[in-house]
């Protein structure tokens, strides 16, 4: 079994050399579009057309394909056969002969809605909400979605600092970094703790007054609207009766399935990296789960982000180990776990607040494999999220539809509209290749790069060197 994104830089003497017969792609829903198995089996396509032999054969596994955004079934159906097209796929196998004693072997955990009515009140959150619209009418936007704490919002602001970047708008670049950051908060305020949110946007404060220290009137003007509100947060954050209502629904199954600790293994799945760590600290500082034994840890991905920090590779085999060993029996984590890990089966498997896809509903689910395991989506009662996961059951079905009439398919016609599928996507890929070869190019040394804070000029491009394919440095003695 090989894993093709450590491969990826060999591709070329990959599909020439005859030493492989066989290639089996683990988790195979993922090729598709520009992802690397795609990239690699792309190029394996176009050695086939080309008339060359002894490519190895190509098995892909997957518990679940997807249905590709489709909400038909016709569109579900080209999905499906897309997948097949770009794994060059001669047949879909799945059982058919051993269904009983699959299910014997593979046990379904037993599913549970728990949905909670949301806060009553929420003076905390109507308070940070009230400091956005501040901000926003300080830009001089007095017309504005006030969809705050959404992934829509998020999206909105991410474009907005885009935008300041690049017209050199410091002013709105700032406020839209700053709006972010309450948008977070509020996310954390939804998923944990009022204090987790005030902690976090505390933070930010504190580490963004000593990086910058700066006396520019945006930053005066976004500094003293959170100190001079900070102590009314801080109140509001205490006020026990404005807790999140999920965090009492996640204690009590804790409770019920961390009873025989010996035996317990779990996961708690959640959308960003920080809640991970936030419902990390609510478990360790919960009074009532200490006779429970609990042992936790956070498990994120390795990949960088700005907004949080990551975990390495081996800081990710070093949490399995220990959760494989009993060290640990429960981790928090975000969607790295759904797949592609090696983690022993656990009895309780929660999906906290998620709203994702089918795949991932799957792939979350296929955790839970122990005898008379459970399977929890835990959200507020009438919000997206549950929505969504009553919707991720339909396409599931949907998607089991689709596979089976592609199986059922007469074998000429399958095969016809897989070659027809995969010409296409070589001359998709040639099309692409050509927009891309015809995009201007310019000389490194008409290149200029502005600094992101405050678009000074602090580089051109033939500044810059490449080390080891991967980290530009600026050799410019001047730039420091």
């Amino acid at each position: 079994l090989l894993n093709l994104s450590i491969l990826f830089p060999l591709e070329q003497y990959f599909f020439y050399s005859t030493d492989f017969s066989l290639i089996i792609i683990d988790e195979c829903h993922h090729t598709q579009k520009d992802a690397v198995y795609n990239q690699l089996m792309e190029i394996y396509l176009e050695k086939k057309f080309a008339g060359h032999r002894n490519l190895p054969q190509i098995l892909g596994l997957t518990a679940s394909p997807g249905t590709g955004g489709a909400s038909t079934f016709e569109n579900a159906v080209d999905h499906i056969l897309t997948i097949c097209a770009n794994l060059d796929t001669w047949k879909i196998m799945s059982p058919q002969t051993s269904i009983e004693d699959l299910k014997a072997k593979a046990k379904q955990p037993v599913k549970q809605y728990d949905l909670v009515p949301g806060r009553e009140e929420d003076p905390f959150g109507d308070k940070m909400k009230e400091l956005m619209a501040t901000i926003h009418e300080y830009l001089g936007e007095f017309e504005f979605t006030r969809d705050f704490g959404t992934q829509m919002y998020e999206q909105r602001i991410v474009e907005m600092e885009k935008n300041g970047a690049e017209s050199a708008n410091r002013m709105k670049r700032t406020c839209a970094i700053h709006l972010r950051k309450y948008n977070d908060a509020l996310f954390l305020h939804d998923t944990v703790r009022m204090k987790d949110a005030y902690d976090f946007l505390e933070e930010f404060y504190i580490i963004e007054k000593f990086v910058k220290n700066s006396g520019d009137e945006t930053d005066v003007f976004l500094y003293s609207l959170f100190n001079d509100n900070s102590n009314e947060l801080l109140e509001l954050s205490k006020n026990m009766k404005y807790e999140n209502p999920k965090l009492k629904r996640l204690e009590e199954i804790l409770k019920e399935h961390f009873q025989d600790s010996s035996n317990s293994h779990g996961i708690i799945f959640t959308r960003t990296r920080q809640n991970t760590h936030s419902l990390l600290g609510w478990i360790n500082s919960n009074d009532s789960l200490k006779s429970f034994n609990i042992k936790a840890e956070v498990l994120t991905g390795a990949g960088f982000s700005n907004q949080s920090k990551h975990m390495t590779q081996n800081e990710q085999k070093e949490v399995i180990e220990k959760f494989r060993r009993g060290l640990l029996n429960l981790l928090i984590s975000t969607s790295v776990a759904e797949e592609g890990l090696d983690i022993p089966q656990c009895n309780i498997v929660v999906r906290y607040g998620l709203m994702t896809n089918e795949i991932s509903m799957v792939q979350a689910r296929g955790r839970a494999r122990a005898d008379d395991s459970c399977y929890s989506f835990l959200a507020k009662s009438g919000g997206r999220e549950s929505r969504r996961e009553m919707t991720n059951e339909c396409l599931e079905d949907l998607m089991k539809r689709a596979i089976k009439y592609v199986q059922d398919m007469p074998e000429r016609e399958y095969e016809d509209k897989i070659r027809d599928l995969q010409r296409d996507s070589l001359t998709e890929r040639l099309v692409k290749k050509k927009k891309e070869e015809s995009k201007k190019k310019f000389l490194p040394s008409e290149v200029r790069l502005d600094c992101r804070n405050c678009s000074a000029a602090v580089a051109y491009g033939n500044d810059l060197r490449v080390v080891e394919e991967a980290h530009h440095v600026n050799v410019n003695p001047t730039f420091k």
